[in-house]
């Protein structure tokens, strides 16, 4: 299966997203975005992904803080726009040891749970670190013809150096390249790096429209560097969930499976088979069905 022409195809696509909701500022917009588009998207659940940098004191706290803020951003969707909380649930308190051995999870079971209920494809699209995907996998191997899993994370492959998703768990990233599930790979650096929002565009279109829009207003602004006067900001992770209500906003290739090493450089064709790699996205196309949705 090519995620890329199942998405093409008409039609609601049942969801799960797994998200590090609190870990930065652009969850939010997604995690909004995938409940604010019932006529493509049947959210059936969000799940936490841990992370642990210097907004949590551990991995495990991360997904904590995670969870609550998921909470936090369901409930202010919902306040604003009159919409169904989807059910939410915590995830791995730890990364995977090895890329063979999964973590245990409310998370991981409930993926696999979800997806061998619906008759068709799920795709579960991770916009963190990818231990609660990559344990249900492993955990659940039956559900590999029941998912399509959409991820950003890594780098270009053009492009060198950390990123944060991919090192966050580079067990688990190795465990879905080389697991042969259906892949689509937005990448940051290179590619999703092109999803810049100017702050005054951002207030133009949200500010004083809904409690949301003013929670995502001032969860950016906290960002602003001092002394700033013009600044911007990248919002990563919505393009994801634009890709999943919109495929023509990114174009793909398939490429060969690859293994991360050591130091998150790519080993290309470690692995058996291809997957799909997003070698561009649409700026003013996503931002327009981003502010489409969150303006009503």
């Amino acid at each position: 299966m090519r995620i890329t022409d199942e998405l093409r195809k008409p039609g609601i696509k049942r969801m799960i997203l797994d998200t590090d909701t609190y870990n930065e500022i652009d969850d939010q917009f997604a995690l909004s975005l995938a409940m604010l588009a019932p006529e493509r998207i049947d959210l059936a659940a969000v799940t936490a992904a841990p992370f642990h940098n210097d907004k949590s004191s551990s991995f495990a706290d991360g997904m904590e803080r995670s969870y609550r803020e998921i909470g936090i951003c369901t409930r202010l969707v919902a306040e604003s726009h009159g919409v169904k909380i989807p059910p939410y649930f915590r995830g791995s308190t730890a990364r995977m040891p090895d890329p063979l051995t999964p973590v245990d999870s409310e998370a991981a079971d409930r993926i696999a749970e979800i997806a061998m209920a619906y008759d068709g494809i799920t795709f579960v699209t991770a916009i963190g670190a990818i231990t609660n995907v990559a344990s249900a996998i492993l955990k659940y191997p039956e559900i590999r013809e029941k998912i399509g899993v959409i991820w950003l994370g890594g780098h270009a492959k053009w492009f060198n150096g950390a990123e944060f998703n991919m090192q966050g768990d580079v067990n688990a990233a190795n465990a879905v390249f080389a697991s042969g599930v259906p892949l689509l790979q937005f990448p940051c650096a290179g590619v999703v790096s092109h999803l810049i929002l100017d702050i005054y565009e951002l207030e133009h279109f949200l500010r004083g429209n809904s409690p949301l829009g003013d929670y995502l207003c001032d969860n950016v602004a906290e960002c602003k560097p001092t002394g700033a006067v013009s600044w911007s900001r990248v919002i990563w992770d919505i393009s994801t969930v634009a890709g999943v209500i919109d495929p023509g906003c990114f174009s793909a290739t398939e490429e060969p499976r690859l293994r991360v090493r050591e130091d998150l450089s790519y080993e290309i064709g470690a692995v058996p088979g291809n997957y799909e790699h997003v070698n561009h996205v649409s700026r003013d196309r996503i931002f327009s069905i981003l502010f489409s949705k969150l303006c009503k």
